[in-house]
């Protein structure tokens, strides 16, 4: 009989436990439609943490994350937006568009080789060739190597990017 009692106590518990991750979830997803970034960050986590392998709940993570990188992004704040797309790759690893930031992050920093990488990687998943960033860091790539930077340096690169325009 306790066994029996302690199954349904679990059972409960699970299902209760269910429950607040669909509430987190909800409410996670009128954060993020309403602009509220911050908040919705908030209430995914809460969501995952008590339901960590729901494909569904990591996929909205990562839009969530990767909307707010971009918010950071446009404001000019590298590190939290770096922080950001690295969080949605986390979740959704297959999404190009945190990749391409990162790439673009990379680019303005004069990073070639993560600009290349992470610019080929967003590109392959989006079965796109590579945006001009990659073919504008490559070819910096190359004067570093051979001793030559030129005067290109730090100049914003035709075709920016073709995955977030």
């Amino acid at each position: 009989m306790k066994g029996m009692l302690l199954l349904a106590l679990v059972a409960g518990g699970g299902l209760l436990f269910f429950g607040c991750a669909a509430m987190h979830q909800g409410s996670a997803q009128t954060d993020y439609a309403q602009g509220r970034l911050d908040d919705a960050a908030s209430e995914i986590q809460s969501a995952l943490a008590s339901d960590p392998d729901n494909l569904q709940l990591k996929h909205l993570a990562a839009k969530i994350f990767t909307a707010r990188g971009v918010r950071s992004y446009q404001g000019g704040q590298m590190v939290a937006a770096s922080d950001d797309f690295h969080r949605a790759i986390d979740y959704y690893p297959t999404d190009a568009q945190p990749y391409d930031y990162l790439g673009l992050i990379a680019f303005s920093q004069h990073d070639w080789r993560d600009a290349l990488r992470y610019g080929s990687q967003a590109a392959g998943l989006a079965g796109k060739p590579d945006p001009g960033y990659v073919h504008q860091a490559r070819e910096e790539l190359r004067r570093e190597q051979s001793g030559n930077p030129g005067v290109r340096r730090g100049r914003r690169p035709q075709n920016w990017s073709s995955q977030t325009q």
